[in-house]
């Protein structure tokens, strides 16, 4: 199997386990007064269990490792799109390491979101090579 559609095939799996971990292990709260700066309030992640959070450690450091590998294949090809990839990286550590305060309160709209960055990243690991 050629090293792009390896890529591809780990985002695949691991996006499953993201959206395990996100609808079953997490949860999150109101943030109290937000309404008043905030329409519709902010929302931040709860204190995760003993449980979750090595599922959270495992999730991080396996999606460190693809990202690793899907930005050297990038380079490889010369992809002009670093910047892009690199940005949407960001987004998805934030929502793995749950730092990032949350603007709605449903659990699938966020995994929804971070679907939205991993297919993104998929899109931009299979651009064709220009020469």
């Amino acid at each position: 199997m050629e090293p792009m559609e390896l890529i591809k095939e780990r985002y695949k799996a691991l996006e499953e386990r993201i959206r395990l971990f996100i609808l079953v292990h997490s949860d999150i709260e109101y943030v109290q007064g937000s309404s008043e700066c905030v329409e519709g309030g902010a929302f931040a992640w709860t204190e995760l269990s003993a449980e979750s959070k090595c599922i959270q450690s495992e999730l991080y450091h396996e999606y460190m490792s693809l990202i690793k590998q899907a930005k050297k294949h990038l380079k490889k090809i010369g992809s002009s799109y670093l910047d892009t990839f690199e940005r949407s990286c960001s987004e998805v550590k934030s929502y793995l390491k749950q730092d990032n305060l949350l603007w709605g309160p449903c659990l699938q709209d966020i995994f929804n979101n971070v679907k939205k960055e991993l297919d993104l990243q998929r899109g931009l690991i299979a651009q064709p090579v220009l020469i």
